[in-house]
């Protein structure tokens, strides 16, 4: 994905959508080129600013956030969509695997962690929360075939380097120290290999990774 990443905020709160602007701002690699309170507003935003990633709050006025995400899936299938929620309930979880997208927060995560998964998600990777992916895991039963390449599909190279490090039996913490990341954002890569691979348990992920030929 070319430079700046384009990011259109949709949420219909607007100190929210401040807040995450001026975070935003402070990056160099990032623009955040609209907002919007609605989806009328979105989808306008979408044709006028041309985006390469919207950011969603999942409960909007009038139009939810999923049908919202379903329409930019219809429409502007190059579109990248990252879901911010406050909450983690399992009816989401199950409607976002039917829709596609290509990650999921949680509303009181730090911005630090938005930062990171926007440009993970424009890398190509994708943010899967360890309770998302747990509730993955439980018996959702989500299949590449349902998600939307990336959050369920190949893995990203970062989660490549985190699966060799897990193979050498590095802990999270350890892990993160030698790709310099957070252990939220280790745990984040941990929980979507786990998803990616049907593992689990650690074990399990790297015993399908050394079956796949993954790793060494």
């Amino acid at each position: 994905m070319t430079l700046p990443i384009r990011v259109l905020i949709v949420d219909d709160h607007r100190m929210f959508r401040e807040g995450i602007r001026r975070r935003l701002e402070q990056e160099p690699d990032i623009r955040v080129v609209g907002e919007a309170a609605s989806a009328e507003e979105a989808f306008a935003q979408v044709q006028q600013a041309e985006p390469h990633i919207v950011v969603l709050d999942i409960r909007l006025p009038a139009v939810s956030g999923i049908e919202v995400a379903r329409r930019l899936r219809q429409q502007w299938p190059n579109v990248k969509i990252l879901i911010l929620s406050g909450y983690d309930f399992d009816q989401y979880v199950r409607a976002m695997a039917r829709v596609g997208i290509d990650g999921y927060l949680v509303k009181d995560a730090p911005q630090e962690a938005l930062v990171q998964a926007i440009r993970e998600i424009a890398s190509g990777g994708a943010v899967l929360p360890p309770i998302i992916a747990s509730k993955v895991l439980r018996g959702y039963s989500i299949s590449p075939a349902t998600m939307r390449a990336g959050l369920l599909g190949e893995l990203t190279t970062r989660e490549i380097e985190v699966l060799e490090l897990m193979h050498e039996g590095l802990r999270n913490s350890e892990i993160g120290g030698r790709l310099s990341i957070s252990v939220r954002t280790t745990e984040a890569h941990v929980s979507s290999i786990m998803a990616k691979l049907g593992a689990r348990s650690r074990a399990e992920a790297l015993r399908t990774a050394l079956e796949k030929n993954l790793i060494k």
